[in-house]
């Protein structure tokens, strides 16, 4: 509730610049494990690019359990021809447990065909004994894109993961992706990931000793009448662990304004097997809606 009133105060409190952006967000998801998770976020943006953002968090699980919060962070936004950051800084109240959260996204050109960054993030654990527990993670990698040619690009990652509960998993992801009709923006592509987890098996995670994945997919994104654009993918491989092999899969589909467009808003809503810290059994299934609406004020 206080979050909720704080949402309705920021826009007119907050910044007094003349081009500034008020931004909703809302999340929703359900797994297989009967979890389900609801956010909602509203933020305001000034021409500085300094913003602030506030949020309600609900947590619901079988058996009657809920966990509720709030969430405050200062964000702020640069955007030029070379470089991109967006990052965020602040605190989040998930039951009885109060957490310092953020994350940081920066992208530099390097010319026409290549791109780096890094790319950190510190949150919780999102599943009922990981926020029962209180845990959290900080991650940090290097991100890294070039492109061959007009068809051809590969975009990587690779950094650390670093829980609370003192697992450390280095990770390594990639995605190789191929043109294959421009009109419709269609693309074949191959994604890899691997992490090793020093501290295996933990109860509230999904955490392997080892794990490799492949996935072979398609994905297009196109322009239909009035401005609006859809974009979807699906693909289907492996998940290989010491304890075995088994099949992923995931796919999406979203529409959203162009780029540029004011105002702007996407709805994207994806399904997969596989799904961040909560995957890992062979039956296991995610869902999630998610959506943005930013206006000028």
């Amino acid at each position: 509730m206080r979050a909720l009133l704080a949402c309705a105060g920021l826009a007119a409190a907050v910044f007094t610049a003349q081009a500034q952006t008020v931004t909703t967000g809302l999340q929703l998801s359900h797994d297989s494990d009967g979890l389900d998770q609801q956010q909602l976020t509203v933020g305001a943006t000034a021409s500085s690019g300094w913003g602030l953002k506030t949020g309600a968090l609900r947590y619901r699980a079988v058996g009657g359990w809920t966990a509720h919060g709030e969430t405050l962070a200062a964000t702020y936004l640069l955007a030029s021809e070379t470089t991109h950051l967006d990052a965020s800084a602040g605190a989040s109240r998930i039951g009885k447990h109060m957490h310092a959260v953020g994350t940081l996204d920066w992208w530099h050109s390097l010319g026409a065909a290549s791109s780096m960054g890094l790319s950190a993030e510190r949150n919780l654990v999102d599943s009922q004994p990981g926020i029962e527990a209180g845990l959290v993670y900080d991650s940090l990698a290097l991100v890294a894109d070039h492109a061959f040619s007009d068809r051809y690009d590969v975009g990587l990652a690779g950094g650390s993961t670093w829980f609370s509960d003192g697992n450390h998993r280095p990770f390594l992801r990639t995605r190789w992706n191929a043109g294959l009709e421009a009109n419709i923006g269609l693309n074949a592509y191959v994604k890899t990931r691997s992490y090793w987890n020093s501290s295996a098996h933990r109860p509230e995670y999904f955490s392997p000793e080892r794990l490799n994945e492949v996935s072979l997919g398609l994905s297009s994104r196109f322009v239909v009448a009035g401005g609006v654009v859809v974009s979807a993918a699906v693909d289907a491989g492996r998940q290989y662990t010491e304890a075995g092999t088994e099949p992923i899969w995931s796919g999406s589909i979203g529409v959203s304004s162009t780029r540029g467009a004011s105002p702007s808003c996407a709805l994207t809503l994806q399904t997969a097997n596989t799904a961040g810290l909560l995957s890992g059994s062979p039956t296991y299934r995610y869902t999630s809606l998610s959506g943005r609406l930013s206006v000028p004020f």
